[in-house]
């Protein structure tokens, strides 16, 4: 929900804010793109420190997950059913924190910094969790990183709506080649001499 925000800066603060050559816009716009400049460029973490915050807030994204897969429990693809209104309030809400990026008329793909951040989460996650779908670990790994780019500002909702939208329009592919990896694995250690015959010289 768009907030107003009036603030009063003194001559020196609205000169350093006109000389930032960075941040296009005036005024109040120009504010806005420095907010937006800023969450763009929140240093990366570590993997371990991903992991740290997926134990601090493990209740939280759980709540999150569960509010996911909600989602489908009358519909396959919760996507079909949304409006137009609802898919362009949610690309607008995604590319304010760079989570996503816009490559042409009305093309959108998650940003680089995201998608290499979730293939890194993901790997994570289904390493430490053996028991966990990779389908749900792909919305933990998507939950954690709206989390993290929008420094917990998105609501619930925004967040259960761009963990559907991101992962059915391109992270959930990702899942699916872990899931055959491991399956290819099971299936070696169940049958370790189920190899082809070596043909023999007669």
């Amino acid at each position: 929900m768009p907030k107003d925000l009036i603030i009063i800066l003194n001559d020196l603060e609205y000169e350093i804010l006109k000389k930032i050559k960075v941040v296009e816009g005036e005024d109040g716009e120009k504010l806005r793109n420095l907010f937006r400049l800023y969450v763009s460029t929140i240093p990366e973490l570590k993997s371990s420190e991903y992991a740290l915050k997926r134990v601090d807030k493990k209740e939280l994204i759980d709540e999150h997950l569960r509010n996911v897969w909600a989602e489908y429990e009358f519909t396959d693809f919760p996507t079909e059913h949304w409006d137009e209104e609802k898919v362009n309030k949610l690309i607008s809400e995604l590319i304010e924190i760079n989570a996503m990026v816009k490559v042409g008329e009305k093309q959108y793909i998650p940003s680089n910094k995201f998608r290499s951040l979730f293939k890194m989460l993901l790997h994570d996650i289904t390493t430490e969790n053996k028991d966990m779908d990779e389908y749900s670990a792909a919305c933990v790994a998507t939950i954690q990183l709206l989390m993290e780019f929008s420094v917990e500002t998105l609501s619930k909702e925004t967040i259960r709506n761009g963990t559907i939208f991101i992962n059915e329009g391109w992270m959930f592919v990702y899942s699916t080649a872990i899931k055959k990896a491991r399956e290819f694995m099971m299936s070696k250690k169940l049958f370790p001499g189920a190899e082809a015959p070596v043909p023999r010289a007669p």
